[in-house]
């Protein structure tokens, strides 16, 4: 079987699912024979700090490149505001990402899901993690999503964009409004994992 590991930051722990499972654990739930997951999202890590752990990570669970792989899902935390300023500088966030990408590349097969949206009646989203309060902007996770996408493109690395697709989805918005703003419950995670699934690179990936 392979060995999937799924790196990112809160959405993808599953942070706000009731059942713990996130869209990782949904994703792999219909495909237990053929893969053994291992999640290693980790809430509030900013690019900087997935890369500084995530391909040791990875390596130590994928033995054999050629059964394994990684879903890479993350960058929102960078793009989000604190006090009108990006935590994170574009011109870093875009190296990081590219950096990771490069990284992960070289342990196993990658590929990478797009940012999601977000409620922003609910913005700004206040972080038990650091006490405070940092403003997520629709327009920012779309122009980072726009980005994103090219720099996997550049490297030939499968990249699946879902925020748009999110952002009309009437279901998503109320997993979102019943929730933080920012983490759908498990219906809005059941959504995401079943495009997921429907992706012909996924179904490659898993194969």
């Amino acid at each position: 079987m392979k060995r999937i590991c799924f790196v990112g930051a809160s959405t993808t722990e599953g942070m706000g699912d009731e059942t713990g499972q996130g869209w990782p654990g949904r994703l792999s739930a219909s495909h237990r024979d053929m893969i053994v997951p291992y999640n290693l999202g980790v809430r509030g890590q900013l690019l900087g700090e997935i890369r500084q752990r995530a391909a040791a990570e990875c390596t130590a669970r994928i033995v054999n490149p050629d059964q394994g792989g990684i879903v890479f899902c993350s960058g929102m935390n960078d793009i989000a505001r604190y006090q009108g300023i990006s935590r994170t500088p574009a011109r870093r966030v875009f190296q990081s990402f590219e950096t990771l990408l490069k990284d992960l590349k070289s342990v196993a097969p990658l590929i990478v899901i797009g940012p999601f949206p977000v409620f922003t009646p609910k913005m700004p989203y206040h972080s038990d993690l650091t006490g405070l309060d940092f403003d997520f902007r629709n327009e920012d996770i779309e122009e980072a999503d726009t980005v994103y996408k090219g720099l996997s493109e550049t490297h030939s690395v499968p990249y699946l964009p879902v925020f748009s697709d999110l952002l009309e989805s009437d279901q998503y918005a109320q997993s979102l409004k019943n929730g933080d703003g920012l983490h759908p419950g498990g219906d809005g995670y059941q959504i995401l994992a079943e495009k997921i699934d429907d992706w012909s690179a996924w179904k490659t990936f898993i194969s």
